[in-house]
């Protein structure tokens, strides 16, 4: 089965969805890791039978299911906040310091930036197209970025990371779309899916 996931979803919550179903199914899987904003066009391209996307308009022959919403954090390190927000986060600030992007689809930090200031700042951006290396290179003091809350919450409560600003979570709604035309295995893998995302996400705000 050929499904397409993001990759902070492979990264923390999905990978148990998959384990569950091929401990179940005789069946290998392949992986098309995007955006979560692109996954569904690998729906509409008919390159995958399913994909996890924050795309909540059903693509043509396919169904939706809401699985819940997925929070980031705003993090950098403490030595990374002190030089380049000494003042605070103020859209200067954010201009200069250099942030961190998956890759040129990631619009993440600027939709934080922008929710934080009001304004679109321009972002000077390191491209680390890893779930676990953008964590690390957060770590490491090479840019400032949003991660999966659930990858970083840990070292924030130890303060290797810190809140840009705090208690400012940007929440990504997630979807799971499948094709209309499914098999029994396709309907096994969405069982799977959707009870780790009840575990994993959080509800989706009403």
């Amino acid at each position: 089965l050929r499904v397409a996931v993001n990759a902070d979803s492979l990264a923390t919550w999905f990978m148990p969805a998959l384990n569950a179903f091929a401990t179940e199914a005789p069946v290998l899987l392949q992986l098309a890791v995007d955006d979560e904003g692109h996954t569904a066009d690998w729906l509409r391209r008919g390159q995958v039978v399913a994909a996890v996307t924050a795309d909540a308009s059903p693509v043509a022959g396919c169904n939706t299911l809401c699985l819940g919403a997925m929070p980031y954090l705003a993090v950098a390190s403490p030595a990374f906040v002190q030089r380049w927000f000494p003042n605070g986060v103020t859209p200067q600030a954010l201009a200069a310091a250099p942030s961190l992007a998956f890759n040129a689809k990631d619009h993440l930090q600027q939709r934080w930036a922008q929710r934080q200031t009001g304004q679109a700042v321009p972002l000077a951006c390191h491209a680390i197209p890893s779930s676990q290396a953008f964590v690390s290179a957060t770590l490491a003091g090479l840019g400032w970025a949003l991660n999966p809350q659930a990858l970083v919450a840990d070292l924030v409560a130890q303060g290797r990371l810190v809140e840009l600003v705090p208690n400012t979570p940007l929440a990504v709604p997630l979807y799971w779309q499948q094709a209309r035309v499914v098999s029994a295995l396709l309907m096994g893998l969405t069982r799977q899916v959707v009870a780790q995302a009840q575990i994993a996400l959080q509800p989706l705000a009403a």
